[in-house]
């Protein structure tokens, strides 16, 4: 198998584990939870399984180098804990639907910082697969119905800045991988998300919380595959594709969301929903038919 090929389908896996977020949301929050506390514990425990997983694995996967210390706080602050914090918040701020769509600009920011960044070429076939793919999000959230708009500054300001964080995440993970494997990647960036989380959300809090097990059941659902899996695929996705077009394949999971919630909740599909979905296919074979640059990355065997 190509590595390209290999990259296309661990990113195409990793967004539909992602895509299954509002599923385990939708269940947890039928018990009305703190939001702030269901997503400190859902990157606590992503991480603390992702270290027992490395520990029993290869212990290797958990040294790293003092100086590189910096950086994975950096990455687990700005990719983990604010884009957490801020797409929670944009959430209260605007209705959900708009804070999905302004979270899911950030393909756009990954293409730009890619090329800031990394050196990434900026062609025209991934600025239109961006297009295509961006429309097709707007079109499947139905944010071209004006009920579910509630536009506002501080919303804008919250969604957009989720949208730069899911961004930053693929640049951070790109860089990265140029010296470890895309576990030590993950489990850094989960394990100082986590820390500045609990600064927020302290010890004693979570200590205190007595949710009922069908919460526990949920959250631990979303820490496993909406958020270890989830990111430990498409990250190491990253070691085969260019971080821009991770980004554009990426959006894979609003397509998956969608069809789980026809599945499981019987909401309906409107035309143009599917006409969304199906631009978002569009947009993610164009991305893949066009010629890319070879990627290279640590072995993740080592």
């Amino acid at each position: 198998m190509k590595k390209e090929t290999k990259g296309y389908l661990l990113v195409l896996g990793g967004a539909t584990c992602l895509g299954t977020i509002g599923i385990f949301a939708r269940m947890i929050y039928r018990f009305e939870p703190d939001p702030l506390t269901v997503v400190t514990f859902r990157a606590l425990i992503a991480f603390f399984l992702s270290f027992l997983i490395a520990i029993l694995l290869n212990p290797d996967w958990l040294r790293i180098k003092r100086k590189d210390f910096l950086f994975f706080a950096a990455y687990g602050l700005l990719s983990v804990s604010l884009c957490f914090l801020l797409f929670f918040y944009a959430i209260k701020y605007t209705t959900i639907a708009n804070a999905t769509i302004l979270l899911y600009t950030y393909p756009a920011f990954v293409v730009i910082l890619s090329r800031l960044f990394l050196g990434e070429e900026l062609t025209r076939g991934k600025i239109l697969a961006l297009l295509l793919t961006f429309l097709g999000c707007i079109l499947v959230i139905g944010v071209q119905n004006p009920s579910v708009l509630k536009l506002n500054f501080k919303g804008t300001v919250f969604g957009l800045g989720a949208g730069v964080g899911a961004g930053l995440y693929s640049i951070f993970g790109k860089k990265g991988m140029e010296k470890y494997s895309s576990f030590t990647v993950v489990t850094y960036a989960f394990g100082f998300g986590s820390f500045f989380l609990l600064l927020l959300r302290r010890a004693h809090v979570l200590a205190s919380v007595n949710y009922p097990l069908p919460v526990w059941l949920w959250i631990f659902a979303l820490a496993v595959f909406s958020t270890l899996l989830g990111y430990s695929l498409y990250t190491r996705g990253l070691r085969y594709l260019e971080a821009g077009r991770a980004g554009i394949v990426a959006t894979w999971e609003v397509v998956v969301a969608s069809v789980l919630a026809l599945i499981l909740f019987g909401e309906t599909l409107k035309i143009l929903q599917v006409a969304g979905g199906l631009l978002i296919l569009s947009g993610i074979v164009m991305i893949k038919l066009q010629p890319s640059e070879e990627t290279t990355g640590q072995d993740d065997s080592k």
